[in-house]
Order: C-alpha cells, then sequence, then structure tokens
C-alpha cells in the first residue's frame, strides 16, 4: 500500500471516534494531546473514557465530548476524521459506508484494507514529531523502528527545539552567513544533553549566547576523518552517520562502498579521490590540499576512508596539514576490514589453542617488500595482511623462508562483510594459486595462521582436504 505522508494542522479538525474498545481509547488519547476536537460516540463512551483516565469534558477546552448511545448518520456532520474501533461489525460497516459516501478519510482500526489512510506510529520530542509507517504491510518492523529511534534521542531535545524556535530570528541576524548557521545548529543539536533538566526560557538565553560566540569564533570549518568500515553499511557507528548527515563536503577513497554513500545528507558534494588501477588521481598532497581549502572555505568537511581512518590510511599526513592550518579536526573511529571479516567468517583473531597475539602489516610498501620476513612468521600467532593480493607470492615465499609451515592455514577474503563477499581457504604454500584460480581483486584480506580453522564455513574434514592437496 502506496502512502501519501501529511501533517496536518491539529487545531482545524474534528475527529470523531466511533466506538469505545481498547483501540478506541488509544486514538483518543493520542489526539488529545495534539488540540484536535475529537467526539467519542458508542453506548459505553462515558465508562469506557474514565477506565482509560481520560476526562470526558477536558477542563476550559471541550477538546474531547463523549456520546453514550449509538452511532447515526448525523454524527459525521462537520468532522474531518473518522475513526471506526468497534467490536460491533454492523455497526461497523455502516459507519465505513456512510463516511466513504461523503469521501471523509476513514480509517477502521487495525483493518488496513478498509481504510484510505493510516495513522503512522509516532513519537515527539516538544515541537519535533517523528512518525512512522510501512502502509500497513509491516507493523512490527515499525514498533522496532520507532523504538529504536526513540531511544536514541533524548528527552531534552523538545525543550532544545521549542527554544530554538523562539530564538530563530535572533540567531539568524547573529549569524547571517547560512553555511556558518547551519553548522551552529547542527553543533547545538549534538550538544541536546547538556541542556537537560533546565527550563526553555533559560535554554534560549543559553543558545543565544552561544551564538554570539559563534560569530566571532573562528572562520574556518570543521573537518573530521571518518571511518566508513569495510562496507557493510549496517556497522557504521552512530557518530559516522551523523558526520554523513552534517558534512557540507565528503572526500572519499576507493573502498567506501556506495551502500555507505547512500546515507549522506542528499546535496553532500562528494568528491571521490580513490586510486583506481593505473590512475594515481590527485594523490596525497592533493588530497591535503583539497581538504584544508574546502575548510578554510568554513564548510564541514569529512574525510571519508574505509574502516578505521588510523590504520593504513595515511591520516598522519591529513591531520599535519590540517593542523599547519590551525584547522580543528576531529577522527570518527571505523571498524576495520579485519574486526568486520573476523565477524563475517567466525575467525576468532587470537585463541587460546591456536595464537596468542595479533599482527597486522599492509602488503602495499615503498619499495614493494617487507624489512623483517622472520618477524612476521612463527608458530602460535595470527598475522593479518591488508592490501596483500599483488604481493601473494612474495608472501608465501618470504614466510616460508623464515621456517613458517607451508601447511598453515590462510584465508583469502574478497570484498569482505559486502553482498558480492567471497571466501577462500588453503594454506600458506598454495596462497599464490588459491589468488590467481580464483581472480581474487582488491578490496581483500589475508589472514595467516591455525586459528583460520574457526571458520564458521570449513570443517575440519575440508581442512583436512586442504592439506593433502598442498602436500600432493
Amino acid at each position: 500500500m502506496v502512502s501519501i505522508p501529511v501533517f496536518l494542522t491539529a487545531e482545524k479538525h474534528h475527529i470523531l471516534i466511533v466506538g469505545a474498545n481498547a483501540a478506541a481509547m488509544a486514538k483518543a488519547a493520542l489526539f488529545l494531546e495534539t488540540g484536535a476536537r475529537i467526539s467519542v460516540i458508542s453506548p459505553n463512551a462515558h465508562d469506557a473514557i474514565q477506565e482509560a483516565g481520560l476526562d470526558s469534558n477536558v477542563t476550559g477546552s471541550e477538546k474531547l465530548t463523549a456520546f453514550n448511545r449509538a452511532f447515526t448518520e448525523d454524527d459525521l456532520n462537520g468532522k474531518t476524521l473518522v475513526y471506526i474501533a468497534t467490536n460491533d461489525e454492523l455497526t461497523e460497516e455502516r459507519a465505513l459506508r456512510l463516511a466513504s459516501a461523503r469521501n471523509l478519510p476513514v480509517n477502521v482500526v487495525d483493518k488496513p484494507a478498509k481504510s484510505n489512510f493510516t495513522t503512522p506510529a509516532q513519537f515527539s520530542r516538544g515541537p519535533l514529531k517523528v512518525a512512522f509507517s510501512s502502509g500497513g504491510d509491516a507493523p512490527v518492523f515499525v514498533r522496532r523502528l520507532r523504538s529504536s529511534l526513540e531511544r536514541l534521542l533524548p528527552p531534552s531535545l523538545g525543550v532544545l527545539a521549542e527554544a530554538a524556535g523562539s530564538v530563530r530570528g535572533r540567531i539568524k541576524s547573529l549569524i547571517p552567513d547560512a553555511t556558518r548557521r547551519r553548522l551552529f545548529w547542527d553543533r547545538l543539536y549534538d550538544n541536546a544533553g547538556t541542556y537537560a533538566d533546565l527550563p526553555k526560557d533559560q535554554v534560549a538565553e543559553l543558545i543565544v549566547d552561544a551564538a554570539r560566540n559563534h560569530r566571532t569564533g573562528s572562520t574556518t570549518g570543521q573537518v573530521q576523518l571518518v571511518g566508513a568500515g569495510p562496507g557493510d553499511p549496517d556497522l557504521l557507528t552512530i557518530k559516522a552517520h551523523r558526520a554523513l548527515q552534517q558534512a557540507d563536503i565528503i572526500i572519499y577513497d576507493r573502498l567506501v562502498s556506495r551502500d555507505v554513500l547512500s546515507l549522506a545528507r542528499r546535496d553532500a558534494e562528494l568528491i571521490f579521490v580513490g586510486k583506481r588501477e593505473g590512475d594515481h588521481g590527485i594523490g596525497q598532497d592533493g588530497i591535503n590540499k583539497l581538504i584544508v581549502e574546502e575548510a578554510l572555505k568554513g564548510k564541514r568537511v569529512v574525510r571519508l576512508k574505509g574502516g578505521d581512518p588510523l590504520l593504513f590510511a595515511r591520516a598522519g599526513e591529513e591531520m599535519d596539514a590540517l593542523r599547519d592550518k590551525d584547522i580543528h579536526v576531529e577522527v570518527v573511529p571505523g571498524i576495520s576490514a579485519f574486526q568486520g571479516i573476523a565477524a563475517s567468517t567466525q575467525i576468532p583473531m587470537t585463541d587460546r589453542e591456536y595464537s596468542n597475539s595479533l599482527t597486522l602489516v599492509t602488503g602495499h610498501l615503498k619499495d614493494g617488500a617487507f624489512k623483517d620476513w622472520a618477524r612476521l612468521s612463527g608458530e602460535g600467532q595470527t598475522l593479518v595482511i591488508y592490501m596483500g593480493v599483488r604481493g601473494a607470492p612474495r608472501i608465501s615465499t618470504g614466510l616460508m623462508a623464515e621456517g613458517t609451515q607451508g601447511s598453515t592455514p590462510v584465508a583469502v577474503v574478497e570484498n569482505g562483510t559486502r553482498a558480492n563477499e567471497r571466501r577462500f581457504y588453503g594454506t600458506l604454500e598454495t596462497l599464490p594459486a588459491l589468488v590467481a584460480e580464483n581472480s581474487v581483486k582488491s578490496p581483500a584480506l589475508l589472514i595467516i595462521g591455525d586459528v583460520v580453522r574457526n571458520a564458521a564455513d570449513l570443517n575440519q574434514k575440508q581442512f583436512d582436504t586442504l592439506l593433502q592437496q598442498a602436500t600432493a
């Protein structure tokens, strides 16, 4: 069922509720908070409203009125919305037929097929109202989504929103630049918890004070180095998602998945700076220059990197360039590829039986070679190699030359955590053939060590077969 999302102005509507069961009382309670006029028609309307804890004549407003009698056609006069929630099927059918004949919006509660509109699941934080609907297809999903978001939004956000609305004009005069004003509101939202338990008037004055400081503060924007994780958007942190929603410009690498980029603010500028085969793009110096230039324009810049921004991502060079210009930089960590792949394959990186140490290295070095193969080899450890696909023959030869057994288990995982993830298992000796025969492409991770035996999709019989093939 395709829906049109609409918010109606409550005080302009008179709602008729036919019936007085539990569902009817739930609707009455919901709309009573909005300021709309409500009429409840049912032979037991008065008792039901009292049992629900709702006053049948709201003091001084007469917003909720109960009529202790059966529904009649005249009850539709002057009504703009009709809800039917009765256990009497004859009354239900008659009210539905008469309301439909007048082209009134009518909802038969919990019966979307009979309704021409639905009421979404919702919750409020002051003037902020969040509504969810699946068109009646997946009500449990809607309930779970509402519950998840309701937990994320602090109650203090409602008072903050009311106070912000009362001083919008003053803030606009204090911060006339639209980009800087949006940055101000973004930061205010991020710190909503600071205003917990404060009255609206005090919060309003604090907002104005903050705007004065913002106006006289630094003219540079903000830069965040954000970890995009290994590709699965569900592994993005809440803070990383918030950064994508607030960014003016997102500068991203090749390893950032399209699913993650789709979470960015719709009007954010996306700039690709990753390397492709045979094309090094603008290079690291060019990336540093681009980040600095955009920040100096007062923009909110997100430098989006696959995995974690501080692991094999040259973040140190970018932070140095920003610090040289006194530009504020924040790092938002992400789940690294080895963590995401360990979870998806269920390979523990350390294990009491197989490994008590973990070494992370990159197979892409300036001179193309490791300095100390001996340090990387040996029993009782797990070796994880990033960007090691091209160097698979060198890795296999180098480790075995330093005494690592050729029968050591190896996992090669391409596009880890993504929908197109591929996994291949073998041994250190067969690693080059494993990569070549399966045409493994980057991004891919190599996991070398006995912990690979624990992979969820590799049982002992399969591993014994791998060993036989390696020694054949």
